[in-house]
């Protein structure tokens, strides 16, 4: 796993992916940007959901067969990687499949534990075809038969209740208002299991010796509220629902700003800062530290974090009034100059357009089968000398069948024969080629002027 001069880490090591929605296919995603060759196992009798997510194109019944090549999630989770059409509940199509794992160093997937266990490829099966895999089983709850939710489907949305998240949401006096439809527990899930997936490459380096991983999304993401749960060993009190407050500054929210649905995030943690903000010569009924005999700040009533917690409705009302005056990034650009930290609250078209996005580069833009080209974020991970990126975008649903099968040792007729008998499928029309709202929205915004072909592809400068 030695990385040798522009050859990213992951180079050589290749990684058989049955999966859905984003958990393990955003891991997938992360080892194909660094290097891996991931081949996305795909069935037409239990496809990924998140193909369906988000297409524009999903209700157009002339292209009903391809839709599912069309979402925002194909290329963001899938980039980079191959598609393999094989209906794995047939025994010729789970014969390949198990060709295929041999070759492979990594098996991943978050299918559930009896489900996986149903098409013949739990742990113990798939290690009589590859002794030293490395095999990750993300499941909701773990892979032990014996523990209570072992029967109980998962999806990230749903982790966040179970584990008190969405307790932690929303305003006093009402109902929960949970976590945002992205799912952190997918992603969090998805990192964490990359992380052991490498560990567990190393430690095979060193012993020869392949591994089961048992990631439960229950467990990872309980593990971000820790300090929520050993307080109440220590005594401290349950956390409540406090809107966009929060116990270690004040004031500290989101605050309207001039324009419809335009708002501002702040957030004072010391007194060195509310100094500042309270200096603003607009706010003229809060008095400013004056060398010259005027009231000092300290004996101010907001003076100190207990006084402007007791007091943050009266502050929140006073700061309201004076960022509904001003642009968004009017009143940003005032309060960083006084040392606050505040900042546009921004929509997704805003982000794509932020002057500091752009000059991070975040974004790739790869080759599409099917959109001819494609956008998606690239691994924000930067190495200096391999920075992880791929050279295509997401695949087409069974794209790589014919090429990935005969590379195993089937021929071009076998290939044939197994999608006649539907075993095996390739993709529907890959003559359909289209072009996507973003092609002229590009343009328009001027994205097009941070990237060309090799810099988007590669990564670009670090």
């Amino acid at each position: 796993m030695t990385a040798s001069a522009n050859r990213r880490p992951l180079a050589g090591i290749r990684v058989f992916e049955i999966s859905i929605a984003v958990a393990a296919p955003c891991c997938g995603k992360a080892m194909a940007h660094h290097g891996a060759e991931v081949f996305k196992v795909e069935a037409h009798s239990y496809p990924d959901v998140a193909r369906a997510f988000g297409s524009a194109w999903a209700r157009d019944p002339e292209l009903a067969d391809v839709f599912c090549d069309t979402g925002p999630y194909v290329p963001e989770m899938s980039a980079g990687k191959r598609s393999v059409g094989l209906e794995l509940k047939q025994p010729q199509a789970l014969e390949a499949a198990k060709r295929l794992l041999a070759t492979c160093d990594v098996f991943l997937t978050n299918f559930a534990a009896p489900g996986i266990a149903e098409l013949g490829l739990d742990y113990e099966s798939v290690k009589q075809v590859c002794p030293d895999i490395i095999y990750a089983g993300m499941t909701g709850f773990g892979v032990d038969p014996d523990k209570p939710y072992y029967p109980f489907r998962a999806f990230g949305p749903n982790q966040a209740p179970l584990v008190g998240w969405d307790a932690l949401t929303g305003f006093p006096h009402e109902e929960p208002a949970g976590i945002p439809s992205i799912a952190p527990p997918d992603y969090m899930g998805g990192l964490h299991t990359m992380l052991a997936i490498v560990t567990a490459l190393h430690e095979r380096d060193r012993t020869g010796e392949g591994r089961f991983i048992d990631i439960s999304q229950l467990e990872t993401t309980v593990s971000f509220l820790g300090p929520y749960l050993v307080g109440q060993d220590l005594g401290v009190p349950e956390p409540f629902r406090n809107g966009n407050r929060v116990s270690w500054a004040a004031p500290a929210g989101i605050y309207p700003c001039a324009g419809n649905d335009r708002w501002i995030a702040v957030e004072v943690p010391d007194d060195e800062a509310w100094q500042a903000l309270a200096g603003l010569a607009e706010w003229s009924d809060v008095p400013a530290h004056d060398a010259g005999g005027g009231a000092a700040l300290s004996t101010y009533p907001h003076g100190t974090l207990a006084d402007r917690v007791a007091n943050h409705d009266a502050i929140d009302a006073e700061l309201s009034d004076w960022t509904s005056r001003r642009s968004p990034q009017q009143a940003a650009a005032e309060l960083q100059e006084l040392g606050v930290a505040a900042y546009e609250v921004l929509n997704h078209t805003g982000v794509l357009a932020d002057p500091q996005v752009h000059d991070r580069r975040p974004y790739s833009i790869a080759p599409s089968p099917r959109l001819g080209r494609d956008l998606f974020v690239r691994n924000p991970v930067r190495l200096s000398a391999t920075p992880p990126y791929v050279t295509r975008a997401g695949p087409n649903m069974g794209g790589d069948t014919v090429d990935v099968l005969t590379e195993i040792g089937y021929s071009e007729d076998d290939v044939e024969q197994m999608v006649s008998d539907g075993t095996a499928f390739v993709d529907a029309r890959p003559e359909v080629v289209l072009e996507r709202p973003f092609d002229r929205w590009y343009e328009s915004v001027g994205i097009a002027e941070f990237y060309d072909a090799e810099d988007s592809i590669t990564g670009g400068s670090q």
